[in-house]
């Protein structure tokens, strides 16, 4: 059972009427939020040129300025944020001198999490894959490929030809192949594109 129309527009203006009183109700007392302190750090030069848009003396100052507010987000100079707030630049550089010194061995670890990443894939690819042999002489079914594949059957046609006999082993993986008939086919095959044929 549907309701009525004059019920949804009452709940709907209910809807509203709580948004409307949410909506401009203020969480944070703006006195809060543009609270910035008093001493000179180096946000100094970026805070007046966000207020006044007064710049430094010298271009290479003024750019070096420009480029330091696009990376500093403006709003977080204008709010007290815990990261403009407990910057401090002696323990920064500090910082900065440690990771510069540790990065041989922070380049060492990611080598060594990339191998240890890469054994651990090769070795779940390796139980994965099913080793298959193939002796001189044994029958095989060879797979039919795009450009030997006849169009009159389309895509009910067989997927696999043969039998084939193999003739030799050029490498493992890799077999001669010749038909029945005794005619050897060009190329050699990848035991990929093989499998077996049982009579």
């Amino acid at each position: 059972m549907e309701a009525g129309t004059p019920a949804k527009e009452a709940s709907m203006n209910e809807a509203k009427e709580e948004f409307d009183e949410v909506q401009y109700m203020p969480s944070i007392d703006l006195s809060e939020v543009l609270q910035i302190e008093a001493e000179k750090n180096w946000l100094t030069p970026i805070v007046s040129y966000l207020k006044d848009g007064r710049l430094l003396e010298g271009k290479d100052k003024a750019r070096k300025l420009i480029e330091l507010n696009q990376q500093v987000i403006p709003t977080e100079v204008h709010m007290a944020s815990h990261r403009v707030m407990k910057y401090q630049d002696e323990e920064n550089k500090e910082l900065i001198r440690l990771n510069l010194n540790l990065i041989d061995e922070v380049r060492m670890e990611a080598e060594q999490r990339t191998a240890r990443y890469k054994n651990l894939m090769a070795k779940q690819h390796d139980a994965m894959v099913k080793p298959r042999h193939f002796n001189i002489g044994d029958l095989v079914l060879k797979r039919v490929s795009l450009a030997t594949k006849n169009p009159i059957h389309g895509k009910l046609g067989p997927n696999w030809e043969g039998p084939y006999r193999v003739i030799n082993c050029k490498r493992e993986g890799s077999y001669y192949l010749e038909a029945l008939n005794g005619r050897k086919l060009d190329h050699h095959w990848n035991v990929e594109h093989l499998r077996r044929y049982y009579q």
